[in-house]
């Protein structure tokens, strides 16, 4: 091909880059459960001030949860839309590609003609 990215390949990169984003976002929840269960385990002892701090904490954990879980969520239809484009991409490349073989068949074509006009000029001489 001429160069530069295929469109497939152009899509292939965005869900690599999705998938990226949909493994830290996971590793991110993960943390945030970790968070709320330590917290869950910390208010059975706790006591006044204390416990009041520790709900603050868990609610604000809690919070951060549901805006990670909503962000995975785009991010999982990001990814579904680009796993959609890709099929028609990969027929627009392969379209690009079998036209940039018939060209270059028609210029080695061209270039084979001139070389026998070349060759029979030479012989005439």
């Amino acid at each position: 091909m001429s160069g530069g990215l295929g469109e497939s390949d152009k899509i292939n990169k965005r869900i690599d880059a999705v998938e990226q984003q949909i493994k830290d976002e996971k590793q991110k929840a993960e943390g945030l459960e970790t968070k709320i269960v330590e917290c869950d385990i910390k208010l059975i002892k706790a006591t006044g001030d204390e416990k009041v701090e520790i709900e603050v904490v868990k609610k604000h954990a809690e919070q951060q949860l549901n805006d990670t879980k909503a962000a995975l969520d785009r991010l999982y239809a990001d990814k579904r839309m680009y796993q959609e484009q890709l099929g028609p991409a990969v027929a627009l490349d392969t379209e690009k590609a079998k036209a940039e073989t018939e060209k270059a068949k028609a210029e080695t074509e061209k270039a084979k003609a001139e070389t026998e006009k070349a060759k029979a000029e030479t012989e005439k001489a």
